[in-house]
């Protein structure tokens, strides 16, 4: 098959789905507690901050659409009280710069740590006036050397943004915006059906993420994932597979590894970008990449949550990386 069994050892998940599409060809397969499942590409998985690929994608296309635009403040669509506070609109983070990591926003904000240390459920209990009150007279974008800086905060921010812009809360806009349109009916933002997941021996409850919804909520499948992969590699006409291509476009970084919206990318400049996400909650972890140039995609996932980076990581990297060496015909 497409993995090396050995990896799942050397991994310590207890159970990992691994998908695969090389040249038109879908492969799935389960690992270790999971080898033995008949369907494992229809089993339901947290994928954490892949949930922000959905996000950047949606930006795109509400900004094609005309209801946003990607330069945009961040104070054109908060409550007025919020706006009040914030410094002038020329100073203020856009939406663009939310979804590429380029805000100046902290990854959590300081005054959230002690609230989620140790909770099982860390970001569940957050509403939407928590999202306000971080954003203040020091919210300013960065001057110079605008590099990526991750945050989920600025993430789960732009979802409640587009939200107050559509008129329409973000799960709903997901939903029907692109999961409907992109057939991914088995990807949403319930819990029925997650794998179980683990944090370290004992079993981990599913985040619900509460206010940051946008950063990493999500649920799906390793076939939803794959069929959303194919869908990026061969967008569909019209405005959504025109924001996808949007999404995938390099926009910060260095030379080589940069960022789209929502999307973490690849490659050398000038040349099409690989692009790529992680994900980790408590109990899973999550990994997918695309590659337009020679039509490769990796989705990976298992039932461990990580301590700093994404166990599936390195494994699945040298998986792709082996997928895209063979399609370009330079061999193993």
């Amino acid at each position: 098959m497409v993995v090396d069994r050995s990896h799942h050892q050397r991994l310590r998940i207890p159970g990992i789905v691994v998908a695969t599409l090389v040249g038109g060809t879908v492969e799935c397969e389960g690992f270790g507690t999971l080898e033995a499942e008949p369907e494992p590409s229809a089993l339901r998985w947290e994928i954490g901050s892949i949930t922000k690929v959905f996000t950047g994608v949606l930006l795109a296309d509400m900004a094609l659409r005309g209801e946003v635009s990607l330069d945009d403040p961040i104070g054109r669509f908060v409550p007025d009280g919020v706006a009040a506070r914030l410094p002038d609109r020329a100073r203020q983070p856009t939406l663009a710069d939310l979804a590429s990591h380029t805000s100046g926003l902290p990854r959590i904000p300081r005054a959230w740590l002690w609230r989620l240390r140790g909770a099982d459920d860390p970001y569940g209990h957050l509403t939407e006036e928590d999202v306000w009150e971080v954003l203040g007279p020091s919210t300013v974008r960065p001057r110079r050397r605008r590099r990526p800086h991750y945050s989920n905060y600025g993430m789960g921010l732009l979802g409640h943004l587009l939200g107050r812009a559509a008129g329409r809360s973000y799960e709903d806009l997901v939903t029907e915006r692109l999961l409907v349109p992109l057939g991914l009916e088995a990807t949403g933002f319930g819990l029925l059906g997650v794998v179980p997941g683990y944090r370290g021996r004992r079993l981990a409850p599913p985040w619900t993420f509460g206010a940051l919804q946008a950063a990493g909520a999500l649920r799906s499948t390793a076939a939803d994932m794959i069929s959303f992969a194919s869908a990026c590699l061969d967008p569909p006409d019209g405005t959504l597979g025109e924001a996808m291509r949007m999404a995938q476009r390099r926009r910060s970084g260095g030379r080589i590894a940069g960022v789209g919206l929502g999307w973490q990318v690849r490659g050398l400049p000038g040349a099409e970008p690989s692009a790529w996400h992680d994900g980790g909650t408590y109990g899973a972890c999550s990994f997918l990449a695309v590659d337009p140039t020679v039509r490769v995609a990796v989705a990976a996932f298992g039932n461990r949550g990580p301590r700093f980076a994404s166990p599936l990581d390195g494994a699945s990297w040298r998986l792709f990386g082996r997928l895209r060496r063979e399609a370009a015909g330079d061999g193993g």
